[in-house]
């Protein structure tokens, strides 16, 4: 059978009708614009839920709908088996023993079986594989696993942050987004706190306050330290040991201690981010599908997890613009335990409550599934717009499920609750009671299509870890690659021309392995990504869109300032690999200047006073300096001699340049930070070359902190005009060369937000082109239904003049016409059903005797062609609409803002002086950073930056 793409159309399946029991002709769409005010899908176990669920997910992926999916079970997994070829090797890995040996068949048999239903089932529904591999390409999928290594790797740390646009921004959400996230915590812990009421609510409640409202991002750890000593003294008007006293503060941080105690704990802050944005959004922009799996939590941490998920989707949805348009979906496959009825009051029924009211005006879709009709609020549940009711176990469960229905009959006066007890009575499996309240035809049965995605069951976390085995290798590559490569003058290594990454971009630059090569003078050697067993046969092709592993650069040693006198001879061969514990301290009295390294004095170099000096703080103790440089190495101390603090000087200039720009409404700043070592007293200084990350000016200090060695000041260091040259010089390279790339949609006429990641720009032009392509298709759908009633009109004409003698004939063609016509109709408005076969039926009244209506049946037949010509022009017409929008959200071009040079402010400039341990390591002069080098972390924000233009 056929039927019509059309954007903002779901394909559901077709209708049933449940007085012949049988299936019709007539397709029925689902408009997604509808999605908006949310769907409830209620059905027993076999009823066909699944599959109407993954087939209202693939609709939206085709249409580029970005979702979150919470999946308790691991049904929704299913999505990501999807073999367009079709091939029995492709279903082999994956289809279920157990069936097959219910079936009497081989493995090998049985996949061959499977294919041949999949292939025939999606041809019987009009399902070509292109639709199909269009499907597989529209979005990338990934599959979650909080608390647990299987799939990808979750952090909750970023739920725990402070908000983004500030705590006065939005003072009321932050404090419900705390209660929820307390009263879940808490729960994490067996205490079953309630906001207001219960003192430890109350007090873990203040701390996120106390912390957020002064723009402090927490960790469990620091909640932990809070509860035991707050950082007030008063709760309301008592004390703090008066409200709640020390012993009882105590017992609750050693409750929640055992969350951080646990060996498990490190599998909820590793991976990535609970960031919103990262979840629907690729870094390029392209919708993503990000499935959490947790069908191997317990209760408490499902809570957990699915309220800090919740909440940080609130939070994301208030910083979105109003739309009319499906932006994004979130469904839950089981509402069991979120969202009961009164007086049960779970952390997440709050959060999913809020999401219902508020979500509609910023185009976040809900669905919301489940198979225990009586473990809902339906009170609340009367805020959704469609419910799907498929086949029920009990009366009791068609009777709870009427009760809700029954909120909604008086918003929709036209909603017969007679009607619906009949329906629902019966209905045979995969098909539904479709109640859309946007839908004036009302109620319909609809039996859903063969879904394109692979049914096979729930996936183990076996098979989840193999699915997800490529993309936890990006991931991990990725953050292991966010790790920055520190020159031996603290700053970043790279080549390019000024100015460098602005602070709030992501910089570039090798890990751990590049680093040791660095500082041992050895090559950098291309790390080698993770190994891991390939995917068995068939398993669908990893989505694009990932960054590729980045091949860490290899860097030239050092030839300026302090370095050992010869190159180290190879490192031993690996032997006590536990981390070494050196007793030896840096001598308060240095060493006299005959026992200092080449190039170094006991005593600063005199220089003026109008010099400004800036010493870098020394994060690091030589016993940190060097287990740091075991771990970079993977070699164990042997043999650890003395070890000395030495100071390197460089130039150090450091800027804020601010940019202002009112045709884009940018107003930011960025600072760019440089160190250049070997200031000669005449000649070029290469910029560029001496890129540098900036520094907080508080950390800087106009004296040494401790003592140490002082390296000699190069001629340019020294000479008073030389550094009055290049501090002129630094401005003019800033004002020439600081330009702020910001990405632009010519089209729509839409600037991005060089502080916003890049993700969202993209996001936010596909949300608009979505909307203009939805307002072009409207305006269509009013132009063809106009021309197309008028054609009904003058066909009803035609008919009348055939003649009472001609009754069964004229009857006829009236069918065969008015089918044609509100086939065309109902998809132009976007609502159930309409019969695109009934159009063939034209031979049978072509045949029949032409008589004396001769004249009438041609005209009518020309009517009829006409009518046809323009339900294939409407066709030609959305594919059109859909296109030149589709290429408009693709369209992005650099928008350049320069600096003014009063704009430009050098808060920075001098002497600078960066810390370094000078070891003795298994008898090889070694020198190590003083400096604290960053460490793996979650990856960094993706922000627009593509090269300066100069």
């Amino acid at each position: 059978m056929s039927f019509i793409e059309a954007p903002t159309t779901f394909y559901m399946g077709r209708r049933y009708d449940p007085d012949t029991q049988r299936l019709t002709q007539d397709v029925v769409y689902y408009d997604s614009r509808d999605l908006v005010t949310h769907a409830v899908v209620v059905g027993m176990t076999g009823s066909g839920k699944t599959g109407l669920c993954i087939n209202l997910l693939e609709e939206a992926i085709l249409d580029n709908i970005p979702a979150i999916v919470i999946d308790p079970k691991g049904d929704i997994t299913n999505l990501l088996l999807n073999f367009p070829d079709l091939r029995p090797e492709d279903f082999q890995p994956w289809v279920n023993v157990d069936d097959a040996r219910r079936a009497g068949m081989e493995i090998p048999q049985y996949a061959a079986d499977v294919a041949h239903r999949w292939r025939e089932g999606l041809a019987s529904w009009g399902i070509v594989p292109d639709r199909m591999h269009w499907l597989k390409l529209s979005a990338n999928f990934s599959i979650y696993t909080p608390g647990s290594d299987a799939g990808l790797p979750v952090s909750i740390l970023a739920s725990l942050q402070a908000p983004r646009e500030g705590w006065d921004a939005n003072e009321e959400a932050h404090r419900e987004k705390i209660n929820a996230i307390v009263t879940a915590l808490l729960a994490l812990v067996g205490r079953n706190a309630q906001p207001v009421v219960d003192k430890e609510h109350v007090l873990v409640s203040n701390i996120f306050e106390y912390a957020w409202r002064r723009g402090m991002n927490l960790t469990l750890e620091d909640i932990i330290l809070m509860t035991q000593k707050p950082p007030f003294a008063k709760l309301g008007v008592f004390p703090i040991d008066e409200y709640i006293s020390e012993k009882n503060r105590l017992k609750l941080a050693m409750d929640l201690n055992s969350i951080v105690a646990a060996p498990s704990f490190q599998s909820w802050i590793n991976g990535d981010p609970m960031d919103i944005q990262h979840l629907f959004y690729l870094p390029d922009g392209r919708p993503r599908v990000s499935i959490f799996y947790i069908a191997h939590l317990n209760e408490q941490e499902r809570q957990f997890m699915t309220t800090l998920l919740l909440e940080n989707l609130l939070g994301w949805m208030r910083m979105q613009s109003g739309t009319t348009s499906l932006r994004a979906l979130l469904y839950i496959d089981e509402m069991f335990g979120y969202f009961p009825p009164y007086p049960a009051n779970p952390p997440t029924k709050e959060p999913i409550l809020r999401l219902l009211k508020q979500a509609r005006a910023f185009g976040l879709g809900l669905i919301l599934a489940t198979q225990n009709p009586g473990d809902l609020d339906y009170k609340g549940l009367s805020n959704a717009g469609t419910w799907f009711i498929g086949r029920l176990q009990s009366d009791q469960d068609r009777e709870r499920v009427m009760a809700g229905l029954e909120a909604l009959a008086s918003v929709n006066t036209e909603m017969s609750i007679g009607e619906v007890r009949k329906l629902i009575s019966q209905i045979p499996p995969r098909v539904f009671l479709m109640h859309n309240v946007h839908d004036r035809s009302g109620p319909v049965m609809v039996h859903t299509r063969w879904a394109m995605s692979y049914l096979r069951g729930p996936l183990t976390r076996a098979q989840v870890s193999t699915l997800m085995a490529p993309q936890k290798q990006q991931l991990f590559a990725r953050m292991n690659a966010s790790v920055g490569v520190a020159s031996s003058y603290g700053g970043t290594g790279g080549t390019g021309y000024p100015p460098p990454a602005p602070t709030a971009m992501p910089s570039s630059g090798g890990g751990f392995a590049a680093q040791v090569a660095y500082y041992s003078q050895q090559p950098a050697a291309t790390p080698t990504a993770p190994q891991f067993a390939p995917p068995p046969p068939g398993l669908p092709e990893m989505p694009p869109g990932f960054p590729e592993i980045p091949e860490l650069p290899t860097q030239a040693a050092p030839t300026q300032g302090f370095v050992p006198g010869a190159t180290p001879p190879p490192l031993p061969p690996l032997g006590n690999t536990q981390p070494i514990s050196n007793s030896q301290r840096l001598q308060n009295t240095l060493r006299s200047s005959s026992n200092a390294p080449e190039g170094y004095s006991a005593n600063p170099p005199p220089l003026s006073a109008s010099v400004p000096q800036y010493f870098l703080p020394n994060d690091l103790t030589s016993d940190q300096a060097v287990r740091q440089w075991e771990q970079r190495t993977g070699f164990a101390v042997q043999g650890l001699g003395s070890s000395m603090l030495a100071y390197k000087p460089v130039l150090i200039a450091q800027a804020t340049v601010r940019y202002s720009d009112r045709k884009t409404q940018v107003f930011t700043a960025r600072e760019y930070a440089f160190r250049v070592p070997n200031v000669e007293r005449a000649g070029i200084v290469h910029w560029e070359e001496h890129r540098a990350e900036p520094v907080d000016p508080r950390r800087l200090s106009g004296e040494p902190f401790s003592a140490a060695y002082f390296g000699d000041l190069s001629a340019g260091l020294t000479d008073k005009a030389r550094l009055a040259q290049l501090k002129a010089e630094i401005i003019d390279v800033l004002y020439t060369t600081a330009r702020l790339n910001v990405p632009y949609n010519p089209t729509l006429n839409v600037y991005g937000n060089p502080d916003r990641e890049y993700s969202e720009f993209r996001a936010q032009i596909q949300q608009l082109a979505r909307e203009k392509r939805d307002a072009e298709v409207d305006a269509t759908t009013r132009k063809y239904d106009a021309m197309i009633k008028d054609l009904q009109l003058k066909a009803e004409k035609k008919i009348q003049q055939l003649g009472s003698e001609k009754r069964e004939l004229a009857n006829t063609k009236r069918e065969e016409l008015f089918t044609t016509g509100e086939a065309i109709l109902g998809l132009l408005q976007g609502r159930t059903s309409f019969t695109l076969s009934r159009m063939s039926r034209a031979s049978v009244y072509k045949q029949r005797s032409k008589g004396q209506v001769q004249t009438y049946e041609l005209e009518i037949d020309q009517i009829q062609e006409e009518i046809e010509a323009k339900a294939q022009e409407f066709q030609d017409m959305l594919r059109q609409i859909n296109e030149k929008w589709a290429k408009v959200a693709t369209q992005v071009e650099d928008y350049m803002i320069s600096p003014f040079k009063k704009d430009i402010v050098l808060d920075i400039y001098g002497i600078g002086w960066i810390p370094f341990w000078y070891v003795d390591i298994n008898g090889q002069v070694v020198l190590l950073p003083a400096t604290g080098q960053p460490q793996p972390q979650q990856p960094t924000q993706q922000f627009y930056n593509p090269p300066p233009t100069y």
